[in-house]
């Protein structure tokens, strides 16, 4: 089961008090599981510390211990890996190859930068020693070892074939200054914990075990610190307080966690690795929410309602209980009315009261008691309120007349005297001509003076497109009807959806404000068109369909489409360019083959998304008269020189280099005064008198027929001198 990184802290912290146990000398001894398990990683060839055909350095590529090869053939005399870890000590013993301590000791002092030990390094062929290793979190070369390495480094076992090993000097301190942001960040080739320390200013960066038996490194001194866990624990810092960025962390853009707190919140970011130190953190100043797709004061929600004493409040809110408040994340707020929803329009003097078209609107109360000497309203306490008149009225009683309102009561004048015809009853005209004509009714007794029926004017209900806003109300001085505004400011319906807040105005029905067709599509051109209301015309306006990946994006249909995909190419060999919705362009570095533009350098590599040189290019063409010289934008350079050479002739004086070829001048004269030899130098052999069979003058007059054998003028006859005369 894997344990959580403070838990994994706090076994360190235990170990830290024996720190000694780091160094051990594991030649000739039975090794532990641990030390087992960094030879078995060492000896597994490239993944202990090799240079990849990249050329970078892969020392942190550990194997699981179940799957490191050993080197050795599978046989039947093979043990297990399980069975080693298994096994007693005494079991484990592997026999050791001990270095020429005669030849460690008598080799040349090394140049710096030629490969010697702490000398910078990217792979193992860059060392003297044929391994570059992790060191303060950046790759140096290291030196091989008997017994003893310099402080801060341990002699181990690396791979040899079969069960024979070397050694090498490891870096205690393979990770210090390493930029991290857990302790998982901090395991070392050999499987050594070190924590991940928080620093000042939001950063942390990898310590080294110390104590007493374990020295920090110059510039380092051992102090309690306190790790990102929480976990107070000693480790290795910086003695000026900060840790600067290793080339290699620049390089592979290594970076350790910030942060960004207010009142409002804490904005988690990054800090990287440049070449002028950690960056600014980036994490964002923590906001207000509002609405708006992103989590602005970065407490895990996106648009989360604000909180009023425990009450959720939606960021849109209008404070209108006649809409719905709609958060549409990074389209903004949106505020759709709610019609039929019941609602309260703060009108104690109205029923009901319902949205419509995003308003809250009531039906007035009823207040008519039907009494005609009262006039009739509604009170600001939300009651009716019944005050008396003085109106004129009719009483119901044929006995009396001049019937007017008194204390909300219809009281007429008694008639004393009876009327014999209708004449008698103009004396009790009242002079309103919308009552009726009194008459003498003759069927009660005793008569009295009557309204005649059908001569009380009677109004008819108000036409028109709005009768709720009118009333028809008798003149009294002409007895015509009139119609008259009513029922001024109550809500009403002008049959318009282009307005809201219709109401009774001077007798018709008014809208207050023009509706609100705003439908907050962009690829839509909103009106409104009486009396249907809300018009919502497809465009075809620039708009933003919400994905970073696409350019140019156009309103079709009443939707925003998107136009041509966007061109993420940064023309960086050395990036996999992508795009992302919401994000839009990626460019992630990838470890692809490239040219470093330098002519001067072969089997270049992407690392960190930047293009890393390779090895230098061979340029020696082995002709002695070339200088050879590398120019990094043309490559090799041949330059022909006039130093002194060897044409391999032995026949050539003074030779020396022209036009780039070896050239001998003054040849040597091969000449041994014999005509009988044919004199010539050969270019190996020197000079060369090869006999012939040329005609020759032996200088003997008394000899004919002279001809060259073996390199001598040899004759074939004697001269005949005898003249036959005996006499001389």
């Amino acid at each position: 089961m894997q344990r959580d990184a403070a838990q994994q802290e706090l076994d360190l912290e235990d170990g830290m008090t024996h720190a000694g146990r780091r160094h051990r000398d594991t030649r000739n001894s039975p090794l532990t599981a641990g030390a087992l398990a960094t030879a078995l990683l060492l000896l597994a060839g490239p993944a202990a510390c090799t240079s990849a055909p990249d050329g970078k350095i892969t020392q942190l590529d550990v194997q699981p211990l179940d799957q490191v090869d050993t080197g050795r053939a599978a046989d039947a005399d093979a043990v297990p890996l399980t069975d080693l870890l298994n096994a007693d000590a005494d079991e484990l013993r592997f026999d050791v190859v001990p270095l020429d301590a005669d030849l460690a000791d008598s080799g040349p002092v090394c140049e710096p930068g030629t490969g010697c030990f702490l000398d910078p390094c990217t792979a193992n062929d860059q060392c003297l020693s044929g391994w570059c290793v992790e060191h303060l979190g950046d790759g140096v070369c290291t030196m091989t070892c008997l017994e003893e390495c310099p402080a801060g480094w341990e002699c181990q076992p690396y791979g040899g074939s079969g069960q024979d090993l070397m050694f090498a000097c490891v870096s205690l301190f393979t990770n210090l200054c390493k930029p991290c942001t857990a302790a998982a960040d901090c395991i070392s080739p050999g499987g050594i914990q070190d924590a991940c320390v928080s620093y000042p200013g939001g950063s942390a960066f990898c310590g080294g075990a110390c104590g007493p038996d374990v020295e920090c490194p110059e510039g380092f001194t051992c102090a309690e610190v306190v790790s990102v866990s929480g976990v107070p624990l000693t480790q290795c810092v910086p003695a000026s307080g900060e840790c600067e960025c290793s080339a290699k962390s620049v390089a592979l853009g290594l970076a350790t966690d910030c942060s960004v707190t207010n009142e409002l919140g804490t904005c988690t970011g990054k800090r990287v690795c440049t070449a002028d130190g950690l960056s600014p953190c980036d994490a964002p100043e923590p906001a207000g929410e509002t609405c708006n797709g992103i989590d602005d004061d970065c407490d895990g929600q996106v648009d989360e309602p604000l909180d009023l004493d425990g009450v959720p409040i939606s960021l849109c809110n209008d404070d209108n209980p006649c809409t719905k408040d709609v958060c549409g994340g990074p389209q903004g707020c949106s505020n759709p009315p709610l019609d039929g929803t019941e609602c309260q329009d703060g009108n104690l003097c109205t029923t009901a009261d319902h949205c419509q078209d995003g308003l809250c609107v009531g039906i007035p109360m009823a207040c008519d008691d039907d009494n005609p000497c009262t006039d009739d309203s509604c009170g600001q306490a939300g009651k009716c309120v019944h005050e008396p008149n003085a109106d004129k009225c009719y009483d119901g009683n044929p006995c009396t007349v001049a019937d007017q309102c008194q204390d909300s009561a219809c009281v007429g004048v008694p008639v004393d005297c009876d009327c014999q015809e209708d004449s008698d009853c103009i004396k009790l005209e009242d002079g309103d001509l919308c009552n009726g004509i009194l008459v003498c009714d003759l069927d009660k007794f005793p008569h009295v003076c009557a309204v005649k029926p059908g001569t009380a004017v009677e109004c008819p209900p108000p036409a028109g497109d709005f009768p709720f806003c009118l009333q028809t109300q008798c003149q009294p001085e002409t007895g015509s009807c009139l119609t008259l505004p009513a029922h001024e400011g109550f809500a009403c319906d002008d049959g318009n959806a282009c307005t809201l807040g219709d109401a009774c105005q001077e007798g018709t029905c008014a809208g207050k404000k023009p509706a609100n067709c705003a439908d907050d599509n962009p690829c839509t051109d909103d009106s409104c068109l009486a009396p249907a209301g809300c018009q919502h015309t497809p465009n075809s306006a620039p708009c933003s369909d919400g994905d970073a990946c696409t350019l140019n994006d156009i309103c079709n249909g009443g939707a925003c489409a998107g136009g041509p995909d966007a061109n993420c190419d940064d023309a960086n060999p050395c990036t996999d360019d992508g795009c992302h919705p919401l994000s839009g362009c990626t460019h992630a570095a990838n470890s692809d083959p490239c040219d470093d533009a330098n002519a001067c350098t072969t089997g270049d590599a992407c690392q960190g998304g930047v293009c890393l040189a390779g090895k230098a290019v061979g340029c020696d063409d082995q002709n002695l008269c070339t200088d050879d010289t590398c120019d990094p934008k043309s490559g090799c350079i041949h330059a022909m020189n006039s130093a002194p050479c060897d044409d391999g002739s032995v026949c050539t004086l003074n030779d020396k280099c022209e036009k780039g070829s070896c050239v001998g001048s003054a040849p040597f004269v091969c000449e041994d005064s014999n005509p009988c030899t044919d004199d010539q130098c050969h270019p190996k052999k020197g000079c060369l008198f090869v006999p012939n069979s040329k005609p020759c003058d032996d200088a003997n007059a008394c000899t004919v027929g002279d001809t060259c054998d073996a390199g001598l003028c040899k004759s074939k006859s004697m001269l005949d001198c005898d003249d036959l005369n005996p006499w001389r």
